[in-house]
């Protein structure tokens, strides 16, 4: 099985940390999501998927392992997608949309984890 493309940035914001992804996100490289986001260390993680092409339902795993781990240490991950984005429609989709999605990066209630739907 070839490996699909996942690109992931990490960077400190005033906010916490962001770690933005880009690509597929799948069966083959969530792993990579895993220990990036076992790296952190930051009270609110934000997990921008605006550039996510795909996800499938390893990826939400993924995801959802690491807000469990990160709120069982007393943290938050926050996922950031534009409502028009891939992920958004496909958190849409599964059902998960207010529980997990913290909204449009470019909102000013994303920016500080108070939007509807953020992950405490």
């Amino acid at each position: 099985m070839a490996r699909s493309s996942l690109r992931l940035e990490r960077r400190t914001e005033p906010r916490g940390e962001v770690v933005e992804l880009s690509g597929e996100l799948d069966l083959t490289n969530a792993a990579q999501l895993d220990e990036a986001l076992a790296g952190t260390t930051a009270a609110a993680v934000y997990l921008d998927l605006t550039r996510l092409t795909f996800i499938d339902s390893a990826g939400m795993r993924a995801i959802d392992r690491a807000r469990a781990g990160l709120v069982e240490h007393g943290r938050r991950l926050l996922l950031v997608a534009p409502p028009d984005s891939r992920a958004a429609w496909t958190f849409r989709v599964a059902g998960l949309t207010d529980e997990l999605l913290a909204g449009d990066p470019e909102s000013p209630a994303s920016q500080d984890g108070s939007a509807p739907g953020a992950t405490a």
